[in-house]
């Protein structure tokens, strides 16, 4: 018989291929957000050690004050981008969760058609197999038959 091929195997591929750049695409925008929030909280740590700064009188007192206002500002523009890239992370997660349906939809097609195939493999199998034993007992039945035809 001849062997299994599935019709469907260059699109399979294709969509496996998307499926993987879309996980690609995933991590990359969750690593920006890893960053960022790193970032955003060495900026946190650097306003807590600012406000204790600030509370010292004299130059020091003014300079961690003046970095403390610095830092706030950072920090906000920090918690935007964080935001954007909070929303690519969530537009890569759900591009990821489509090309992964779509990949398993397929996979699930082309285990169905293999099974299929080997049932009808084996079917045929199975009638080849009953037809030699037909056969072989009409053989037998014959060569009988002679035998006893020439007694």
């Amino acid at each position: 018989m001849r062997r299994f091929r599935f019709r469907l195997a260059p699109v399979l591929r294709l969509r496996a291929q998307l499926e993987r750049t879309a996980r690609r695409e995933l991590a990359v925008a969750m690593t920006a957000l890893s960053t960022f929030d790193q970032q955003l909280a060495a900026a946190a740590q650097g306003l807590r050690d600012c406000a204790e700064q600030s509370a010292l009188p004299g130059a020091v007192g003014a300079l961690s004050k003046a970095l403390e206002d610095g830092l706030r500002r950072h920090q906000w523009r920090l918690q935007k981008k964080q935001q954007e890239a909070q929303k690519r992370v969530d537009v890569a997660r759900g591009e990821y969760a489509q090309r992964a349906r779509d990949l398993k939809a397929l996979q699930q097609l082309r285990e169905q058609q293999q099974t299929a195939w080997r049932f009808e493999a084996l079917r045929v199998e199975q009638a080849e197999l009953d037809e030699i034993v037909a056969l072989a007992r009409g053989a037998k039945a014959a060569q009988a038959n002679e035998e006893g035809a020439l007694r």
